[in-house]
């Protein structure tokens, strides 16, 4: 096997071995099913929807001590042919703070501010159907 032919699933299931860890022992902590955890490690990802695979993997990697970031990178570069967009969320740059990786703060302030904006729009709106009940009185 040359080193393109080892994909990144080939390589946890050798961590795996390596570590002697069995898929039993990885299944009974992560109650993630054996059959999935072998359908993982022999790169069979039709078995289940791309979330599940996703969350599966991470816990696999997990488990075994293995960035399950760089994995999941790979699994989608494999799968799709390209890594997908990453979306800034509060929990991302939470852990890109964790490695001082530079991450896009405008998106979260952004959202921020909308929220703000809502929220005025919400005590304006409120306000005026207060005052509409009160004339409607008089």
């Amino acid at each position: 096997m040359t080193e393109k032919d080892n994909k990144f699933y080939q390589e946890l299931k050798n961590t795996r071995n390596s570590k002697k860890i069995t898929l039993q022992e990885i299944s009974e902590y992560t109650k993630i099913n054996v059959k999935y955890l072998e359908a993982l490690e022999n790169g069979d990802f039709n078995i289940l929807p791309n979330v599940y695979t996703r969350l599966f993997l991470r816990s696999y990697c997990q488990y075994l001590g293995v960035e399950h970031r760089t994995i999941l990178d790979e699994y989608e570069i494999y799968t799709l042919g390209h890594k997908q967009r990453e979306i800034v969320t509060e929990t991302s740059l939470e852990e890109n703070n964790d490695n001082d990786e530079p991450y896009n703060i405008n998106i979260l302030e952004k959202s921020k501010n909308y929220k703000e904006i809502i929220a005025a729009i919400a005590v304006i709106v409120s306000i005026i159907i207060l005052f509409t009940i009160i004339n409607n009185f008089n």
